[in-house]
C-alpha cells in the first residue's frame, strides 16, 4: 500500500509536468498559465457550489429522518474534487472536473460502496455475515454464542474488593 501511495506520489506530478510542458510547446506560457489559471478558478466554484447543494441535501435528510449516506459519499467526492482542481495541471484538473459529474459520482460511489461492502465480511463460528449484520447465506448457528455478563454490587464496598464472577 505504501508502495502504491509513492509511486503516485512520484509519478502523478511528472506526469502533469510533461502535459504542462507539452500544452506550452504547443501553444505558449501565457496560454498554458491561462488555462492552468482558468481551471482551476472555474473548478473551485464549480465545486464550492455542488458542496452547498449537497449541504442542504444532508440537511433535509436528516430533518426528514433519514440517514443521508449517499449525499456524504457525494460530498466527500466533491471534496477530492476541489483538491484536484486546486492542484496545478491537466491530469489533477480532468479528474476533478469528472468528480464534479452527478453520473460519474454516482457510478464512483457505487462501486466504492460494493468495494467496501466485500472487504467488511466478517465470519463468526460458522456463519458469515455481512456489514448489514444479515448472515451472508442461509445456514444458522451450530451453536449459540454464550454471553456472561458480570453484574458490580450496588453498595459503595466493592471499591475495596475484587468482584466476583457468578
Amino acid at each position: 500500500m505504501l508502495g502504491r501511495i509513492l509511486l503516485c506520489v512520484i509519478l502523478i506530478p511528472l506526469v502533469e509536468l510533461v502535459l504542462l510542458k507539452e500544452l506550452h510547446q504547443r501553444t505558449s506560457l501565457l496560454t498554458t498559465v491561462i488555462v492552468v489559471l482558468i481551471t482551476g478558478i472555474v473548478g473551485v466554484n464549480l465545486a464550492r457550489r455542488q458542496g452547498l447543494q449537497v449541504w442542504h441535501n444532508i440537511h433535509k435528510q436528516t430533518a426528514a429522518g433519514k440517514v443521508p449516506s449517499q449525499e456524504i459519499l457525494d460530498a466527500v467526492m466533491i471534496l477530492l474534487a476541489g483538491a484536484f482542481l486546486i492542484t496545478p495541471g491537466l491530469l489533477t484538473d480532468g479528474v476533478g472536473f469528472s468528480l464534479l459529474v452527478p453520473a460519474v459520482r454516482r457510478r464512483l460511489g457505487s462501486y466504492l460502496a460494493e468495494w467496501f461492502r466485500r472487504k467488511t465480511v466478517t465470519t463468526f463460528q460458522s456463519t458469515t455475515f455481512t456489514s448489514n449484520g444479515f448472515p451472508a447465506d442461509d445456514s444458522s448457528f451450530e451453536e449459540a454464542p454464550s454471553v456472561r455478563v458480570v453484574v458490580p454490587p450496588e453498595d459503595d464496598d466493592h471499591l475495596d474488593t475484587p468482584p466476583t464472577l457468578n
